[in-house]
């Protein structure tokens, strides 16, 4: 029997945030779907977690004790001696923030394993977790802030250019890491401390120059049968000069937004602009499923800049879409039925293994 499954969990500092997202999805659709969950551990192993349904039980992560599984040919099979199948999967709903969950990896997985799942895609996935690399191929398409990345191996030289060529007020932001994990407002005066402190989290780190008089804006959108859907736009309320990770989540789940205005009080040609460059952000990166999509706007110089885009956005940003006239379960089965079948993994044969001078070659 095929059966819907909801993945969440995964080796990531998201990985509780993941979780709430995942039990809150199943929550509303129990009443309506035979359910699968399929929690990914720290270990990034699949262990069958459909009996939990208080989220007290992954609190202390050394007494989860779950029947570990294998996802294999489009189907659910315990691990053990016999590889006993247990159902077929009709489609995962990936809630895995960050790490491999939302890098693609995990896409690229249930690919190759038959399994159809939900998210932006392995290519495009991979593209916005990395934040430098997405703001290099969008440059001509939308308004982005100067900004450098910093690793092992250009460390002197792009030190040296920030000191030179930047202006003093900067942020500091891991490159491939979401949910304000180790983002830091800084100047020329301490950045350093900060880049070294992100690089034993991740491998590279980004150093912007910071929009000191800003406001920011978000927008999710998701694509049905070709059409892209754009959600209402919010801003988000800081008390800090950036979003931090409990703004961002904590208060999110406790009053389905926190410190946020929804809509945003915006005028109709701001409004416009943002709606343009969402569609296009998510046209050209070819991306599917919802996708979040973060911009600052600088006061001082009436420009809006992207900032960067969340592929699995927490909450599955249900609260941008209901402004809207799109309820959690509308949203969901939406993503559901809008999920593609990856392109197959063809074999072409060229015969050359059969070829007489096949045996030359390995001689040589």
């Amino acid at each position: 029997m095929e059966r819907l499954c909801v993945i969440f969990g995964g080796a990531s500092c998201e990985h509780d945030i993941s979780i709430i997202t995942g039990m809150q999805l199943c929550k509303n659709l129990e009443s309506k779907y035979k359910l699968e969950k399929i929690y990914l551990g720290l270990d990034n192993n699949f262990y069958l977690a459909t009996c939990i349904e208080d989220i007290s039980f992954f609190v202390d992560k050394s007494k989860i004790k779950l029947k570990q599984i294998i996802l294999h040919n489009g189907a659910i099979y315990f691990k053990n001696m016999f590889f006993k199948k247990y159902c077929d999967i009709a489609v995962i709903i990936n809630c895995c923030h960050g790490g491999v969950g939302e890098n693609g990896d995990l896409h690229s997985f249930f690919a190759m394993n038959k399994i159809r799942s939900t998210d932006a895609g392995s290519l495009p996935s991979h593209i916005a977790m990395d934040k430098n690399l997405t703001k290099t191929l969008l440059k001509d398409i939308v308004p982005t802030i100067k900004g450098i990345k910093i690793n092992r191996d250009n460390y002197e030289e792009a030190i040296k250019d920030i000191n030179e060529n930047f202006s003093k007020y900067l942020i500091a932001k891991p490159n491939s890491l979401g949910s304000s994990i180790g983002v830091k407002t800084v100047d020329k005066s301490n950045f350093v401390e900060q880049v070294d402190a992100i690089l034993l989290m991740d491998e590279s780190a980004l150093i912007e120059e910071r929009i000191v008089n800003k406001i920011e804006y978000n927008q999710a959108c998701i694509l049905d049968n070709g059409e892209l859907i754009l959600s209402a736009i919010e801003q988000p309320i800081s008390k800090d000069e950036f979003l931090s990770f409990d703004e961002k989540y904590i208060n999110l789940n406790k009053s389905k937004g926190g410190d946020r205005i929804i809509p945003a009080k915006i005028s109709k040609t701001l409004k416009n602009k943002i709606d343009s460059y969402t569609k296009m952000i998510y046209r050209a990166l070819n991306m599917r499923g919802i996708v979040r999509i973060d911009y600052i706007f600088d006061e001082d110089k009436k420009v809006l800049y992207f900032n960067e885009i969340n592929t699995i956005p927490g909450s599955m940003a249900f609260y941008l879409f209901e402004p809207v006239g799109i309820d959690y379960i509308t949203l969901i089965e939406k993503l559901i039925a809008n999920v593609i079948d990856d392109k197959k993994y063809l074999y072409f044969n060229s015969d050359v293994l059969s070829k007489k001078c096949i045996n030359l070659i390995l001689l040589h």
